[in-house]
């Protein structure tokens, strides 16, 4: 190699190495305070499903190895440990925060815990009030964009609560439980529709109740004229999550909160609502939906492989799906939001997010100021592209860069405020939508008092 070629490959290796320099994540800087009590920590993120330890974690993509990196970086700048730790089963999760805490030994520093879990810590008092603190602000966009409904879901004007915060959680967070409707490309083509037709109408803000139905009475099709029906629009199962998107995406909801006492209410009675389950059941008499196989033995989860393996054109459900479930699948398929309904201008997206909190014992409050900061630093974005690092997750451009654009956007979001009420179940409205002949107001009816007795427990009275 001549001293000119030694010399280029040098000044390439040297550019490269400022390239990854100039566009790695920089580490935040902390204030002296924050920065001596840091220092010798070991924060624990305790979640009751996987692991992440910087010092044996294995990146699955580029973005995650720019994500340890930082973090890695973050950790030795400061001098502390940090981590996401799987310190408790589902079932056992619960308890295990509540028992640690009330003995003064929090199994974690942050509990990442589903919204019902941390409202009955909040009703024992075992929960700081972080709005209290000043290292971060909740109402921030930069460098995280903290999610605003849990902020509000979680802010309790009460006497007790002092108008304080419990909970955060950062941005879209990563439950990804979104009502959406994923849609089979090859059997909207077999039927003479346009595959990408639901993104189109989508688009256009003409995805309502009515187009849907439309559409799906086109996808329900007799193909050998034997009179038996051979592809349906979808299935009858998961009825949760079908009244779930046609309650949201009608602005109704099962449970409300009362902005002036911070109070669940029961919303069922409102006409929104009403008109949901009706629609339901138009549905239903449509004949639009594949009915569950007869039989003792037929697994619950029996319309799973009704969609997934093309049998059934659309599938109702949440939109983890779509990097879970249907990462398989062998036909191409799409995903857009519910249809509006006709008490709504704009799509809804029904989401929730699980919740971050911090024991009220067991740390001083420098420490909880230390705490928030680093857990700030810890899921700041590496990366603004979002949409780079989610392409590889589905089938189509178009799921990314226009529903999950809107799935991101919180203007969009409505709480699920069901999910604080311990017990409550929507089976009893969905389930029953099957058998019921009368109006949609008696259905809705026969579980006013068990839900409100149920609301009641959950609002302490």
């Amino acid at each position: 190699m001549t001293k000119r070629n030694i010399m280029i490959a040098c000044f390439v290796l040297v550019s490269m190495f400022f390239s990854v320099a100039l566009f790695a994540q920089a580490v935040p800087r902390a204030s002296g305070a924050i920065a001596n009590t840091l220092r010798g920590m070991n924060i624990t993120i305790g979640n009751w499903w996987s692991d992440y330890i910087p010092a044996s974690y294995q990146p699955r993509s580029d973005y995650e190895e720019k994500q340890l990196d930082y973090r890695k970086r973050l950790l030795a700048q400061y001098n502390f440990q940090m981590q996401n730790r799987n310190i408790a089963s589902w079932g056992e999760m619960a308890q295990i925060a509540a028992t640690s805490i009330m003995a003064g030994r929090p199994a974690a520093t942050v509990f990442v815990l589903q919204p019902d879990w941390a409202l009955a810590l909040f009703r024992q008092n075992l929960l700081y009030p972080i709005s209290t603190r000043r290292s971060i602000s909740l109402t921030a966009t930069k460098p995280v964009e903290w999610n605003r409904q849990v902020n509000t879901a979680f802010t309790f004007a009460s006497e007790r609560g002092r108008g304080h915060t419990y909970a955060f959680a950062d941005g879209y967070g990563g439950s990804n439980h979104a009502a959406v409707v994923f849609f089979n490309k090859r059997l909207f083509r077999e039927a003479g529709l346009d595959p990408n037709l639901p993104y189109d109408l989508q688009r256009s803000g003409q995805w309502t109740w009515d187009k849907f139905l439309e559409v799906a009475r086109q996808l329900t099709r007799d193909i050998d004229n034997d009179g038996v029906i051979d592809t349906y629009a979808l299935p009858a199962d998961l009825s949760t999550e079908i009244l779930d998107a046609l309650v949201s995406s009608n602005g109704a909801m099962y449970v409300d909160r009362d902005p002036r006492t911070g109070l669940l209410v029961n919303a069922t009675n409102r006409p929104a609502f009403v008109e949901a389950v009706g629609e339901y059941m138009k549905w239903r008499d449509a004949g639009i939906m594949k009915p569950k196989p007869a039989g003792a033995n037929v697994p619950w989860n029996w319309h799973i492989p009704e969609f997934n393996d093309g049998r059934v054109a659309m599938r109702i459900d949440q939109q983890y799906l779509a990097t879970n479930d249907l990462r398989n699948m062998r036909d191409e398929w799409g995903m857009v939001l519910p249809p509006k309904g006709p008490r709504v201008r704009d799509y809804v997206v029904f989401n929730d997010e699980n919740v971050m909190v911090i024991p009220a014992r067991g740390f001083t409050d420098a420490q909880v100021d230390a705490i928030l900061w680093a857990v700030q630093a810890w899921v700041t974005p590496v990366d603004d592209n979002w949409r780079l690092a989610a392409y590889p997750d589905y089938r189509d451009r178009r799921a990314v860069d226009e529903t999950l654009a809107m799935i991101r956007d919180q203007n969009k979001w409505q709480w699920k405020y069901h999910l604080h009420v311990p017990g409550l179940n929507r089976g009893g409205i969905a389930w029953e939508i099957w058998w019921h002949d009368g109006e949609p107001a008696q259905l809705i009816e026969s579980v006013q008092q068990s839900w409100n007795n149920l609301i009641a427990d959950a609002n302490g009275l």
